[in-house]
């Protein structure tokens, strides 16, 4: 069994219940001890469970707020670097492509190369500074109301410039992931320019480390029907 199966069999098992022994844990679910407390530390690490004295309490999904940009770029650093890199593989030569506001949007745009002669449309100013600085020359910028908190563009008139816009792919930041693929973001003014780009783009991502995973927000903006996660 591989070790996201082994773990999304534990957090089953422990919805529902208060404290749990360990002991008992390995041996209803046959999960040798050593093996189940790698698996419980790397489960506190992701916030979902409370490691105890001698046991284990499932942590209720969290629901999560926006918090401010500065602060999401430090966290969660490696995974996010390795999302970006998953997300440009994505990318041909000459493509146009949509980069979301948000952290996971950010790595994109601070690791995408200018050899491959893109096209960028994007609602962030902190992915238009990372763009610039990368030697990109064809970028454009959503006009509309500025968000301090997150760095990003919303409102009537972006989602009016984004109706004439035509993308092969966009990358799209996410908040919070359900356990049933349901996909979120904090605000209706941010989902209107999601759901508006998905709309006007032939391969929509959504970018999703793992603290986004088995959590809600405010707003569902999309499923894992309507795009793919990374």
């Amino acid at each position: 069994m591989i070790k996201k199966q082994r773990q999304s069999i534990i957090l089953n098992f422990l919805k529902g219940k208060k404290i749990v022994a360990i002991e008992t844990l390995s041996n209803e679910l046959k999960i040798p001890l050593t093996t189940l407390r790698r698996d419980l530390t790397e489960l506190e690490e992701l916030k979902k469970i409370v490691k105890l004295h001698g046991g284990v309490e499932y942590k209720e999904p969290a629901f999560i707020y926006e918090d401010f940009f500065e602060k999401k770029i430090k966290d969660n650093v490696k995974e996010k670097e390795t999302i970006a890199k998953e997300a440009i593989k994505k990318i041909k030569k000459n493509d146009s492509i949509f980069i979301d506001s948000g952290s996971n949007g950010y790595f994109v745009a601070k690791n995408l190369k200018a050899d491959l002669n893109l096209q960028i449309v994007t609602n962030s100013i902190y992915n238009i500074l990372e763009l610039v600085k990368n030697g990109h020359d064809n970028v454009y910028l959503l006009g509309g109301k500025f968000t301090n908190v997150t760095g990003a563009i919303l409102g009537f008139e972006a989602l009016e410039a984004l109706k004439n816009y035509n993308f092969d792919i966009a990358f799209l930041g996410v908040n919070a992931v359900d356990e049933n693929g349901n996909i979120y973001t904090t605000s209706p003014e941010h989902a209107q320019v999601k759901i508006e780009v998905i709309k006007n783009s032939r391969e929509s991502y959504g970018l999703a480390d793992s603290s986004k995973l088995d959590r809600k927000s405010f707003y569902k903006f999309a499923d894992k029907e309507s795009i793919k996660l990374i």
